[in-house]
């Protein structure tokens, strides 16, 4: 039923079922003045009194358009009692021209149900059953009148009676079908309100999700993206994050793993970093089938939490099998080198003997400290993250380390952010950072004669993500090397054990962090440095809050 604000139920049915019934009262009152100057049917319209026919016709088109016009500047709205208003001002209006007309046999009177039917629609109760009795009475009405007046037969009052019932009994079936019109309305509103929540909660998570939810098309077109794809997958500064309408043709790695995986859909993709990202990613795929077309979602996650688990099970079973395996390397090698001694004390002992021992004990030395390594490898299962402001932290350790070493160096500290708080097991950073900072004032020496080094802290303004990176002055790593520095026992020094960059990654990945060989400038002889991406302090998985404010997380072996 309409308000006092206007016609606002039943929303786009109840305006446009409106518009149309005033558009049929304005042709409805034009067609009634033109067949009054008509010399076909004037016979029967205006028949008893043409000249007031004609002036109630012309009254009626006046008013019509007069309620259209108004209908047009109130926004498409009448209140309640304007339409009631109108159709009472419609049955009186045909009544008249009925009469001028000789009664029920020119036909007008019939056009009353129209008008009943419009009101049942419209209204309920009480002003639904009031529209057809204001009828009933207008037409028996004009029946007694013509008795009396015109002198018409009797018997026209039957068929005045049957025209009311006809009124009553349509705004009956009208009426109910206009309830249950608004019934199914109510439901399907409510549908569509339950659809509409249910949709924006479904984009709120999705969103709010730390997986990277990527919908694309058979043109590898975005259909739908959310914020962690964009976080995930990055941008260059230039260019704007992706975009539902964009191509995902400018990320070949992903592309590529996405037609590995449509040729061999059971077999998983390995990771990788996206072109302009920071993190190493996993990415899966899935079919997807709406409206008759096929499209394909791809979820990326940060491979960095599953890198952690794995990283457990590895230090675990690597804790166990290096611990004995050191024990039984340490007692040989512990001969040798008391052996080697003992050769030293010989006092007819020759430059050959000496040179020889010099061999074995410098060897030995070099095989125990490849131990050391693997052992502090093993024992990397103790793991306790904590809140770091990573600015005064580094202004700690760099103190420290300078005065333990036994000559100078100059180490160049640089914060871009001000907010520069990240997770991190202290002691393992510290030991990144000392492996870090060895090699580079080491190639800094070798390359300039001055052991220096550059530690760079700054926000990724798109990922808010913070990075630090190890810059030497060395002439760099050359390009058939660079995909080799991580593995163990690779090393560009005849001195080195190879493992301080495996471990300086595997620390890393306890702590959900990322490190990578970062070229500066294109090319084979390019110069590069070490970029070491934390993750985001709220982002961070398997350690409490409780854990974090204490400093420590349960350790993990």
């Amino acid at each position: 039923m309409p308000n006092s604000q206007g016609i606002t139920i039943r929303e786009r049915f109840s305006t446009r079922l409106l518009r149309l019934y005033l558009f049929y009262r304005l042709f409805l009152s034009l067609l009634l003045l033109a067949v009054s100057t008509s010399t076909l049917t004037n016979s029967l319209a205006g028949s008893l009194a043409p000249r007031f026919y004609l002036s109630t016709a012309i009254v009626y088109v006046v008013a019509c358009a007069f309620t259209l016009g108004f209908y047009q500047l109130q926004n498409h709205r009448l209140k309640s009692g304007q339409l009631l208003l109108t159709l009472f001002a419609d049955i009186g209006i045909q009544t008249l021209l009925m009469y001028f007309s000789g009664g029920l046999g020119s036909g007008i009177g019939y056009l009353m149900i129209v008008t009943v039917a419009v009101g049942a629609i419209f209204f309920t109760g009480q002003l639904a059953i009031l529209i057809p009795a204001i009828g009933s009475i207008c037409i028996i009405l004009e029946s007694v009148v013509a008795i009396y007046v015109q002198g018409r037969d009797d018997a026209s009052v039957v068929p005045a009676g049957v025209l009311g019932i006809l009124l009553f009994l349509t705004a009956l079936l009208f009426l109910r079908l206009s309830r249950a019109l608004s019934a199914a309305q109510r439901e399907a509103q409510q549908e569509s309100e339950l659809s509409a929540e249910l949709q924006e909660l479904n984009q709120l998570v999705i969103n709010r999700m730390h997986t990277g939810i990527i919908v694309v098309d058979g043109e590898h077109r975005i259909r739908q993206i959310n914020q962690a794809a964009r976080r995930l997958l990055g941008h260059a500064p230039e260019r704007r994050p992706l975009a539902i309408g964009d191509s995902i043709l400018g990320e070949p790695r992903l592309v590529s793993r996405l037609q590995n995986w449509k040729q061999r859909p059971p077999f998983g993709s390995k990771p990788f970093i996206a072109r302009f990202g920071n993190t190493e990613l996993q990415a899966s795929f899935a079919h997807l089938e709406h409206g008759g077309r096929a499209s394909t979602i791809i979820f990326l996650e940060d491979f960095r939490a599953a890198a952690q688990q794995a990283q457990q099970l590895k230090f675990a079973s690597l804790g166990r099998l290096t611990a004995s395996i050191a024990h039984e390397i340490r007692n040989p090698l512990g001969a040798i080198s008391h052996a080697s001694e003992l050769l030293e004390e010989i006092r007819d002992a020759d430059n050959i003997t000496n040179r020889l021992t010099q061999i074995i004990a410098t060897q030995v030395k070099r095989v125990n400290r490849i131990v050391e390594s693997v052992l502090q490898l093993s024992r990397q299962g103790k793991h306790h993250p904590q809140k770091l402001e990573l600015g005064s932290w580094l202004q700690e350790f760099i103190a420290q380390y300078s005065q333990g070493r036994t000559s100078p160096a100059d180490i160049y500290l640089d914060i871009r952010t001000p907010a520069s708080e990240v997770i991190f097991d202290p002691v393992h950073l510290q030991q990144v950072l000392t492996n870090l900072l060895d090699n580079a004032l080491r190639h800094s020496f070798a390359a300039t004669g001055t052991a220096s080094a550059h530690i760079l802290v700054a926000k990724l303004a798109d990922e808010n993500l913070i990075n630090m990176d190890i810059i030497d002055q060395g002439e760099g790593v050359p390009e058939a090397d660079r995909s080799k520095l991580f593995e163990p026992f690779f090393s560009t020094s005849s001195g080195g054990s190879g493992l301080g960059l495996f471990i300086a990654r595997e620390l890393c990945t306890i702590n959900y962090a990322t490190i990578k060989y970062q070229v500066t400038e294109p090319g084979n002889d390019s110069r590069g440095f070490f970029r070491i991406t934390f993750i985001h302090p709220e982002k961070i998985l398997n350690a409490t809050s409780a854990d974090l404010e204490n400093g420590q997380s349960s350790d993990h072996r």
